[in-house]
C-alpha cells in the first residue's frame, strides 16, 4: 500500500518541523509544509495530497478555515484541524468546511497517528459509498422500468427517474406523493394495503396519462433490519405494446373467424340483395365504421344493386336500397378509374375528393375498395365514419371483403346463368312436347 500523502500547515516553524518528523516516522510522506493560508492554497494545488493537517490561527489575512475553504474549492482533500482552541464559535465556523476530524495542542503520536488513519478510512468509506450511490444511481437512470418504495401510508418515497420522462413526469413529481395520486388507478392502493399486510403481489392495469399505457407491476413488503414491514417495493413494467400486440392479434382472429363465417354464409343460396347486405355489415362491424356501403356494377360508374349500412338511409338523403340506380363520383371515381383501393382519413383535403353534396353525410374518413370479377370491374366496398382513423388492417380487412364479394358475386352470375339456361331448356323440351303431342293426335 503507498504511503498516505500528507501537507502540515503550521505558522510555528518549530512546531511545523516536530510534526513533519513526527509523521514521516510514523510512515508518511510530507508533500509540504506552509505557514500561511495563501501559501497553503498555492501548496495544496500543486503537490495536492490526500491531507492536510491545517492550523485554525495562521498568521496573515486568511486564517486555516478561510485556507480549507478555498482549498475545497479546487480539490477533494481532507482536512484535519490541529487547534489549541476548543471555543464554539471557533469549532462552529470550522464545521462548515467538513472537517474529517480536530487535534488539540499539544498531541501525541498515537493521537496524530489516530486521527490521520480514521480520517483516511472515513474519507475510504465515503468514497465507497460514494461509489455506490453513483452505481446506483446510474442503474435507476438506465431502468426502462420504474422502480419505487413506499412508506407505511402508501407514499412515494423514491422513484427510479430514467423512465419518467416519457410518461411526462420527474422524480420530483412524484416523491412524496400517494401512490394513486401519480398513478391514478385505485388498484395501485388496493395492491399497496396487501403488501404492507405481508404478501407479495402480482398485477395489470391501464394508467390513462397523456396517452394509454399498460403496466404489469409486481409489489413486495419492504423490511427493516428486525423483520418489520416499514412500507413496499415494487416495480412498474411497461407492457404497452405487449398489450397492443395481444389486441391485434385477438382482432386479427376475430377478423379471420367473421370473414370465415361470412364466407361459409355466401356459400348458400342467396339473393344479390343479401349479398349485398352480408358484405355491408360485415365491413362496417369489422373496421368499427358508421357507415358501409356494397353495390354491384351493371354499367361503368353507376350501381344498380346495393346495400347501406348502418345510419346513412337515416341521415342522407339516398331514396333507398336495391332497385334503383346509385351515381357514384368524387373518390368513389377515383377507385373505379384506377382500379385501386383509397383510404383517407381527411377526404375534405383530398385533391381526389369532388367534395360532398348537400344532404350527404358528413365523411370525417372513407376507405373503398374495388371488387374485380374476371379483370372486370364489379362492385365496390366502401366505409366511412370511424371513430378515429382508419389503419393498414382496416384497408386490408375490406379488400379482403372485397375479394369474397367479388367470389360470391361469381358464384351468383353463374348459379344465375345456370338456372337460365336450364330455365330455357325446360322451355324448349316442353315446347317439343307439345308439338310432338298435336302431331300424335293428328295422326290418330
Amino acid at each position: 500500500m503507498s504511503k498516505a500523502r500528507v501537507m502540515v500547515v503550521e505558522d510555528e516553524s518549530i512546531v511545523a518541523i516536530d510534526i513533519t518528523q513526527r509523521l514521516e516516522s510514523l510512515g508518511y510522506e510530507v508533500t509540504a509544509t506552509a505557514s500561511t493560508g495563501e501559501k497553503a492554497v498555492e501548496m495544496a494545488k500543486k503537490t495536492k495530497p490526500d491531507i492536510i493537517l491545517m492550523d485554525i490561527v495562521l498568521k496573515g489575512d486568511m486564517d486555516g478555515i478561510e485556507a480549507a475553504e478555498e482549498i475545497s474549492k479546487h480539490l477533494k482533500v481532507l482536512i484535519v484541524y490541529i487547534t489549541a482552541y476548543s471555543d464554539e464559535e471557533t469549532l462552529k465556523r470550522a464545521k462548515v468546511t467538513g472537517p474529517f476530524g480536530y487535534i488539540i495542542k499539544p498531541f501525541e503520536d498515537r493521537e496524530l497517528h489516530s486521527i490521520i488513519e480514521v480520517a483516511l478510512y472515513k474519507h475510504e468509506l465515503e468514497k465507497k459509498l460514494t461509489e455506490s450511490n453513483e452505481l446506483f444511481r446510474a442503474i435507476l437512470t438506465s431502468l426502462t422500468d420504474i422502480l419505487f418504495t413506499v412508506d407505511s401510508y402508501g407514499t412515494l418515497t423514491m422513484v427510479s427517474s430514467g423512465p419518467l420522462e416519457r410518461y411526462g413526469l420527474s422524480e420530483e413529481d412524484v416523491t412524496g406523493k400517494k401512490i394513486h395520486e401519480v398513478f391514478d388507478d385505485d388498484i395501485n392502493m388496493e395492491m399497496v394495503r396487501r403488501a404492507l399486510e405481508g404478501e407479495s403481489v402480482s398485477y395489470e392495469w391501464t394508467w390513462s396519462a397523456h396517452e394509454e399505457f399498460h403496466f404489469q407491476t409486481t409489489m413486495s413488503p419492504l423490511r427493516d433490519f428486525e423483520e418489520r414491514i416499514t412500507g413496499a417495493v415494487g416495480i412498474h413494467r411497461d407492457v404497452t405494446e405487449a398489450a397492443a400486440a395481444r389486441k391485434a392479434l385477438e382482432m386479427e382472429t376475430m377478423i379471420n373467424r367473421s370473414l370465415a363465417e361470412l364466407s361459409r354464409k355466401l356459400l348458400q343460396p342467396l339473393t344479390l340483395e343479401e349479398i349485398l347486405e352480408s358484405i355491408a355489415e360485415n365491413a362496417m362491424k369489422l373496421t368499427g365504421s358508421r357507415y358501409s356501403l356494397a353495390g354491384f356494377f351493371e354499367s361503368p360508374g353507376r350501381l344498380k344493386n346495393y346495400s347501406l349500412g348502418g345510419d346513412v338511409l337515416e341521415e342522407c338523403h339516398v331514396k333507398g336500397e336495391g332497385s334503383e340506380y346509385l351515381k357514384m363520383g368524387g373518390l368513389w371515381d377515383w377507385v373505379l378509374e384506377n382500379r385501386k383501393p383509397i383510404m383517407t382519413n381527411n377526404p375534405g383535403e383530398d385533391p381526389r375528393s369532388g367534395g360532398v353534396p348537400g344532404g350527404h353525410v358528413e365523411l370525417s374518413n372513407f376507405l373503398a375498395a374495388p371488387s374485380i370479377l374476371n379483370g372486370e370491374l364489379a362492385g365496390i366496398v366502401a366505409v366511412s365514419g370511424k371513430d378515429g382513423d382508419y389503419t393498414e388492417r382496416d384497408l386490408e380487412t375490406v379488400e379482403r371483403l372485397a375479394d369474397i364479394y367479388a367470389l360470391a358475386i361469381h358464384r351468383k352470375l353463374e348459379e344465375d346463368r345456370v338456372k337460365a339456361s336450364e330455365e330455357k331448356n325446360r322451355a324448349l323440351v316442353e315446347k317439343f312436347l307439345k308439338i310432338v303431342t298435336e302431331v300424335l293426335e293428328e295422326l290418330k
